[in-house]
């Protein structure tokens, strides 16, 4: 299996989760993790030629967690989808979910108590 990289955020994707973690007191790893289902969630297919990589940088481990190998999972399924090589594009394409995925969660969320919202809003 391929092995995920450390990746950057963009300067808005670390903006925006920066501001989620003073609004809410979640790290940005948990912030991160809910943006990027969000972006998974969403059918188009992010560029990740939009982000720039001059934020803060993240380890997968910190990152995913003991979920590293779900997540990764999880973008090998989607890159399948978008009919993307896992290999060629794995990192590119997950420094886009993520950064995408901060951009979606940002306006979503004002307070803590939001998630339960977004949660029943996204339930399958």
């Amino acid at each position: 299996m391929h092995r995920l990289d450390k990746l950057r955020l963009s300067i808005r994707g670390q903006n925006h989760l920066g501001n989620l973690k003073h609004k809410t007191g979640l790290p940005i790893n948990v912030l991160a993790r809910f943006g990027i289902c969000l972006s998974l969630n969403d059918p188009s297919i992010p560029n990740p030629d939009m982000y720039d990589e001059h934020g803060m940088e993240l380890l997968p481990h910190v990152l995913f967690g003991k979920n590293e190998v779900i997540f990764s999972m999880l973008f090998q399924q989607r890159l399948r989808e978008d009919k993307l090589d896992y290999d060629k594009y794995a990192n590119r394409m997950i420094r886009a979910h993520v950064n995408r995925g901060a951009t979606m969660l940002f306006p979503r969320i004002d307070k803590l108590d939001d998630f339960e919202k977004l949660l029943e809003a996204n339930a399958v």
